[in-house]
């Protein structure tokens, strides 16, 4: 399995087990930030959004979308319809709400819309589930719940819904910040699923006829997936996923495979677990992926092409033959802020959307989201809209000191910037629980607590590095 690493200022992509003519890494400059060759026009289709979180392309020309609020919208002829289609009342919490959206294979006959969403089922106790209902009109109706049950929290939830060529809905679902069951085949967070139409399990699922696993299971071991993309022609599946402490991953999605969550990430590795193909650090927050096939921008054609949030671009990934990555480049870098999906329509347009109403991350003033479509225009002009979204770099590098910058890298996304809380726990205050010395605290940091869901360190930060960290937490609780 080839391992590829990605950073600000090198792109590593190295053989862990060689294939032929892979036996040698290949080091590959920073990515550049691309500009399309193709003459194009920019046009903000909507505004005052929050959250938009998948859209797809109705055969009657118009689109529907989710909002993570909670709200299911139309947009008819380049205008939002004012009111929407569904309004469900979501635990729209942190990273949960309204989700993943994908229309059945046979719409033009059952007009059947798939909806991944989340609710509490109990006083701090969430689920998510999959539910089908039926286009009537502008309307969505007649819910049927296809799966629920799937265990949910504020972070890590995923959830990208795909149908593939086989005519499956596959699924994707986060370990619902609770890392072992990833790795437990009767518990159904840290997957990717796949379920018949109607709900039933396939029968040549990996896992189907094994007693006390969950058969709706393709494969295992995942953090935080978001992204799913089947290569045409090959029918390869290839998965995003949010990874710790800047370790995002670009996986090749194979039956019945174990990605290894939380037992190893980055470029570790451990007998029977899949290291990543592409691993992405500093992180950039994947999103959605989409193979592009359309022919209005003929140099995008056949690349894997990733919406990124804490990145706030859109990565072109260069495949070869075999289906292992050989370049990467950047688009719309810092244009627009952090890009939640893009997608490709029947005319070969290009929809994406942001995601700046988007806390802890990202703190909008109000919903301030938008839908912005990309096409190809023999004029040339440009008509992109007026917000340019600059993000503060965040340099690492081997003789990096400051603590600060030590923090953002390593502890900021899920202890908060000062240390003060987060998504976990406040570090300035309460006991420790599991570093009684000072050699203590070094080896957390450094090893992680990998069943909790605290990565390890070391991927990222050199033992001086971590001593400096560790020195100033002491001071700080002093």
């Amino acid at each position: 399995m080839e391992h590829f690493v990605m950073s600000r200022w090198v792109l590593l992509l190295l053989s862990l087990a060689p294939p032929p003519a892979w036996s040698a890494p290949m080091v590959i400059a920073d990515p550049v930030n691309a500009a399309l060759v193709t003459p194009h026009r920019i046009e903000t289709i909507a505004t005052n959004l929050r959250v938009p979180w998948e859209l797809r392309f109705l055969p009657d020309g118009r689109q529907i979308f989710t909002e993570r609020i909670g709200r299911v919208r139309l947009i008819d002829e380049g205008r939002l319809v004012e009111k929407p289609a569904l309004t469900l009342d979501v635990a729209a919490r942190v990273k949960m709400g309204l989700l993943g959206l994908a229309l059945s294979p046979d719409f033009e006959n059952d007009d059947y819309v798939f909806l991944a969403w989340n609710r509490e089922v109990d006083r701090g106790r969430y689920e998510l589930r999959v539910e089908r209902y039926r286009l009537d009109g502008s309307e969505l109706v007649e819910p049927k719940t296809i799966i629920e049950g799937i265990p949910a929290w504020e972070n890590h939830t995923g959830c990208r819904l795909e149908f593939g060529p086989d005519g499956k809905l596959w699924i994707t679902t986060g370990d619902a910040n609770d890392p072992p069951p990833s790795q437990q085949l009767n518990r159904l967070n840290g997957k990717i699923l796949r379920l018949n139409p109607d709900g039933t399990i396939p029968e040549d699922n990996p896992f189907v006829g094994q007693a006390d696993v969950r058969t709706e299971i393709w494969s295992y071991g995942h953090r935080n997936p978001q992204g799913l993309a089947f290569q045409p022609g090959t029918g390869r599946l290839f998965e995003s996923e949010h990874g710790p402490n800047h370790g995002d991953e670009i996986n090749r999605i194979e039956k019945g495979a174990n990605y290894g969550w939380p037992v190893i990430s980055h470029s570790r590795e451990a007998e029977g677990m899949r290291a990543p193909l592409i691993e992405l650090s500093p992180a950039v927050g994947p999103g959605r992926l989409l193979f592009y096939q359309g022919s209005a921008f003929p140099e995008l054609r056949g690349t894997l092409l990733l919406a990124c949030l804490r990145g706030s671009a859109v990565e072109r990934i260069i495949l070869d033959g075999d289906g292992r990555p050989t370049a990467v480049d950047r688009l719309w870098h810092n244009k627009w802020g952090r890009i939640r999906f893009i997608n490709e329509a029947p005319d070969g347009s290009l929809w994406l959307s942001t995601s700046m109403f988007d806390p802890p991350e990202a703190h909008g003033a109000g919903p301030n989201d938008l839908i912005i479509r990309i096409t190809a225009d023999p004029a040339g002009t440009v008509e992109s809209p007026a917000r340019e979204i600059t993000a503060p770099a965040v340099s690492l590098t081997s003789k990096t000191r400051d603590p600060d910058v030590l923090i953002s890298v390593a502890c900021a996304s899920c202890h908060g910037p000062t240390l003060e809380g987060g998504l976990q726990r406040n570090l300035l205050a309460g006991e420790w629980q599991h570093a009684g010395s000072d050699e203590d605290l070094e080896r957390v940091i450094a090893e992680g607590l990998p069943a909790l869901g605290m990565p390890p360190s070391k991927e990222v930060l050199n033992e001086s590095q971590i001593r400096i960290l560790a020195d100033f937490l002491r001071e700080k609780r002093r």
